[in-house]
């Protein structure tokens, strides 16, 4: 998990603890902040050898902060199961990297008005080929398996996201399948070929439902029936569309990050 001792990294490290916990699984914390990268990037030389020596000593003080934050918070979890990385960057790209040596990264997400040295959980998730799990500050972390809901617009990411959720979500959890709009139209029509029954057999409870695109978007869509149904968790595929084209026009997984009251299983 990203640690960038941020109130939303710190609710990120509040569910990866309680996951553990539940899973048995190792937990790795990666100290991610951006006042390192901006020092070793190397193309701040035209700063005074001073202020460099100062704003290096406050970094390293920060990095000093969050790990003992995260050795303190995980102080009675087995030493064999847990593991601390300085990481060399703290960039969506060197996240990525990290990222594809593990089942899921859970990253906090900055949320509306963010800066933009923050972490993208999006594009990590985007680059690295790997699911992330993303927390807005405050989130309930203790329901991510009493009742997830899953977006479907039957594509490729949204079927990735679907399956590589299944090792998070516990049998009997309940799943409710949320559509926006008309399900596409596929070549297979045989009874069974759906999302529904797919997460049945994994041992899950699921429904599926359709629902018309409210005024604000397919995001608020989303987010909007997330919180009616009480879901715990917000599963979808990221950028089914070009980055590039979400980058500058917005989109459904650039919205939902930017305003999402839930954690979010993103996958690509």
């Amino acid at each position: 998990m990203a640690l960038e001792g941020t109130l939303a990294s710190d609710t990120a490290l509040a569910a990866s603890i309680a996951l553990q916990k539940a899973h048995g699984a190792h937990l790795t914390g990666y100290i991610a902040l951006a006042e390192r990268a901006v020092l070793e990037d190397g193309g701040q030389n035209w700063v005074p050898a001073a202020i460099r020596k100062s704003l290096r000593g406050a970094a390293e003080e920060a990095v000093a902060r969050i790990e003992a934050q995260f050795r303190a918070a995980t102080a009675d979890l087995p030493e064999d199961k847990l593991h601390l990385i300085r990481g060399p960057r703290a960039s969506d790209s060197g996240m990525a990297e990290a990222s594809r040596f593990f089942d899921v990264t859970l990253v906090g997400l900055m949320g509306e008005g963010s800066p933009s040295t923050g972490l993208h959980p999006d594009r990590i998730a985007l680059m690295s080929g790997r699911p992330v799990l993303a927390f807005p500050k405050g989130a309930d972390t203790t329901r991510l398996a009493d009742h997830a809901m899953l977006a479907w617009d039957g594509s490729r990411a949204a079927a990735r996201a679907l399956h590589a959720s299944l090792r998070l979500l516990e049998t009997g959890t309940r799943v409710t399948v949320v559509t926006v709009g008309e399900p596409k139209k596929t070549e297979v029509e045989a009874d069974g070929l759906d999302p529904k029954t797919a997460l049945e057999r994994q041992g899950l409870t699921a429904d599926w439902i359709t629902v018309p695109q409210g005024r604000g978007g397919i995001a608020r869509t989303l987010l909007h029936h997330a919180s009616v149904l009480g879901a715990g968790l917000l599963v979808m595929g990221a950028f089914e569309h070009s980055k590039f084209r979400e980058d500058i026009f917005g989109g459904v997984t650039h919205d939902v990050m930017a305003q999402t009251r839930v954690p979010v299983f993103l996958a690509h």
